[in-house]
């Protein structure tokens, strides 16, 4: 075997550039030793360490133990909480500039400072620590919106019927109960604080327990200071007690969220509209991602979102939100409430009752009565009474369904029908059978809520105690029950004959009364409250003075009308606010699938007869002088059955076998 010489050998271990690598090892190594030597001397000039050495500074001065210089961390991994504030955040003995943590219902400790207040916790530098470093999306919340992180954890906080926490909350003030009780900064600490007593909760027999501490005591404050409460009043002050969770400004955020109809158009944690985006973790929306361009405010997600609720079209191009108008405080809180939707996951074991009870047992954050219902589906659209809007630039009308005009006509299954099936093609949900509406009960409570809108009329006893001016009798009759009825009661083909004799309905004045301020469900009889006492009365005594016909109530029908004259009828006096098959244009789509199935006959011909207060549809069964046409009865039937004649065919029967 031949041998290599050692000549051979230098000259390998030259190609293998060993010399080259060695001054790399080298260099690399004095880095190592700098980098040593580095990363000590700026532990020693870190944020954290000068803060501390302030602090036992200060503490010097004020007597206070100093506190060792070191990191302090909270870590909760079930939380992914890894927190490092208190390392400059020493407010433990609140000596001044270290003011102590404000009073909360749950130690910071527990669960840490991020899930509340946002910010980059592991961080140990100010700058990086609050979050104002690229590419994170939580920065440290303003001081002005610090309460929305309570959403983190607390996504189904209540919120009671506003009129009833008021009430409630008059009663509490009004009833010396700060006499005893701490509620904040006021109030005596002789019972227990119920600051926090929506979060912490109270005893649900706390009434019957004061009343018989009360009879019990024979001296001190409970005989002078408390007084036995009725019923409605126990259940106002527990609605205003459950808002007590140590956060007014977000429970004041809820509240305005709840009366503005959000839900109508967002859905927010699976229950509402689709119209506009889910808002269930807005307040998580990447700042990074948003266009500040005409945000006047701070160029942040809080920023973002209070230029958003006053210009929504001008901040986000496209969007199909209208200007509602807030004011500046109403868009702040508003944001607030948008950041507060930031639900972050946590173990079902920590998760405070409000937010097991949503996810679990699907209880709503919302008031079931009707006018709370109202407030949170229906009033971005209706208004918050039902008076109907017109946002500009669109549009689109969203009609006075609170108008007693309207209320006259509709009767309860239509406005039951039209909540549940609502209307294709416009932005009304059908409600009762869409996932994440309303549910049967809610529904029953809305109707009733509309209708409790009506005014109420005179009683029957003021009405017959009221004097008869039959000048306005007759008056009333042509201008409000000839359309229908016929000049002389006869009947036309809309409405029966009333001048028949022996006819209970029609010659009895509490019947007379009953169907004048009640109105007839799915006829074109509605109800006539706007008629004070006097008037009332002059009407009836009108109806019961009509001359009698013998035979005019022999076989009487409506008649049908024809659909082809109702159609040249329609196309002249009609399509120009509904569109020539009555598709909608300036005013709404009346071939809508969803209207012809909840609508009576008689609520069209009544609607046509009457017309609508507040809206531009007129009333064609009174003349005017502007040109507007009278429409006569058999008329107004023929416009009625083209309108039924848009209806689309009934599905063929299922095969039998």
């Amino acid at each position: 075997m031949p041998q290599r010489r050692d000549d051979d050998l230098v000259v390998v271990a030259r190609d293998l550039g060993v010399g080259r690598l060695l001054s790399i090892f080298a260099a690399l190594a004095v880095a190592l030793l700098i980098a040593l030597a580095v990363v000590p001397l700026r532990g020693v000039r870190a944020e954290w360490r000068a803060t501390q050495k302030r602090y036992n500074e200060l503490a010097g001065g004020a007597r206070v133990a100093p506190v060792p210089i070191r990191l302090r961390q909270i870590w909760r991994p079930e939380l992914g909480v890894t927190d490092r504030c208190g390392s400059c955040h020493l407010g433990a003995d609140g000596i001044d500039p270290f003011a102590a943590h404000p009073p909360i219902p749950h130690d910071p400790r527990q669960f840490g400072c991020t899930p509340c207040h946002g910010g980059q916790g592991a961080a140990t530098a100010a700058g990086p620590a609050h979050g104002h470093v690229a590419h994170w999306d939580e920065p440290l919340l303003a001081p002005r919106h610090v309460e929305a992180g309570c959403g983190s954890c607390h996504s189904n906080l209540p919120v009671p019927s506003a009129a009833l926490v008021d009430r409630g909350r008059t009663i509490v003030d009004e009833g010396r109960c700060r006499d005893c009780h701490r509620i904040g900064d006021k109030g005596a600490a002789t019972a227990p604080v119920l600051t926090y007593a929506g979060g912490h909760g109270f005893r649900a027999d706390w009434h019957a327990r004061h009343v018989e501490k009360a009879a019990a005591a024979t001296s001190g404050p409970w005989p002078e200071s408390f007084a036995p409460l009725a019923e409605e009043e126990v259940t106002a002050v527990d609605a205003y007690l459950r808002t007590l969770v140590g956060a007014p400004r977000l429970v004041a955020a809820r509240r305005l969220a709840y009366q503005r109809g959000c839900r109508g158009c967002h859905r927010i944690g699976g229950v509402g509209g689709d119209e506009g985006p889910d808002l269930s973790d807005e307040g998580h929306k990447r700042a990074g991602d948003l266009d500040y361009r005409y945000v006047s405010g701070p160029r942040d997600l809080g920023g973002w979102l209070k230029a958003h609720f006053l210009e929504p079209a001008k901040v986000s191009p496209g969007s199909r939100m209208p200007k509602f108008g807030f004011t500046d405080e109403e868009a702040d809180l508003l944001t607030l409430y948008a950041l507060s939707l930031r639900a972050r996951p946590i173990p079902e074991a920590l998760a405070p009752r409000d937010r097991v009870r949503g996810q679990r047992l699907g209880e709503r954050d919302f008031a079931a009565d009707g006018e709370s219902l109202f407030g949170v589906f229906c009033a971005g659209c209706h208004g918050p009474r039902g008076e109907g809007r017109k946002f500009d630039p669109f549009s689109e009308v969203f009609p006075a369904i609170g108008a007693p005009t309207f209320l006259a006509l509709a009767d309860d299954n239509f406005l039951r029908k039209t909540l549940t099936h609502g209307r294709p093609g416009r932005r009304m949900a059908a409600w009762g059978t869409k996932d994440g509406g309303l549910r049967p009960e809610e529904i029953e409570a809305l109707v009733g809520f509309l209708r409790s809108l009506q005014p109420p009329p005179p009683t029957l006893q003021a009405v017959m105690a009221a004097p008869v001016d039959a000048v306005a009798g007759a008056r009333l009759f042509f201008e409000n029950c000839r359309p229908c009825h016929g000049p002389g009661g006869e009947g036309t083909a809309v409405g029966p004959p009333i001048a028949a004799p022996d006819d209970p309905v029609t010659t009895d004045e509490s019947r007379i009364y009953g169907t004048l301020t009640m109105g007839v469900s799915g006829t074109a009889m509605g109800a006539f409250r706007q008629f004070d006492a006097t008037a009332l009365h002059s009407v009836v005594s009108h109806v019961r003075n009509l001359p009698r016909v013998p035979a005019v109530r022999t076989g009487w029908a409506p008649r049908p009308g024809d659909p082809r004259r109702g159609a040249v009828i329609f196309k002249s006096t009609c399509a120009a606010c509904h569109g020539e098959r009555a598709e909608g244009n300036l005013g709404p789509q009346l071939a809508n699938p969803a209207l012809l199935a909840a609508a009576s006959d008689g609520f069209f011909a009544a609607t046509i007869i009457r017309g609508r207060d507040g809206s531009p549809m007129p009333r064609f069964g009174r003349p005017t002088d502007n040109g507007q046409p009278l429409l006569q009865a058999d008329q107004v039937a023929d416009i009625v059955a083209f309108l039924r004649s848009l209806s689309p065919p009934p599905p063929p029967p299922p095969p039998t076998h």
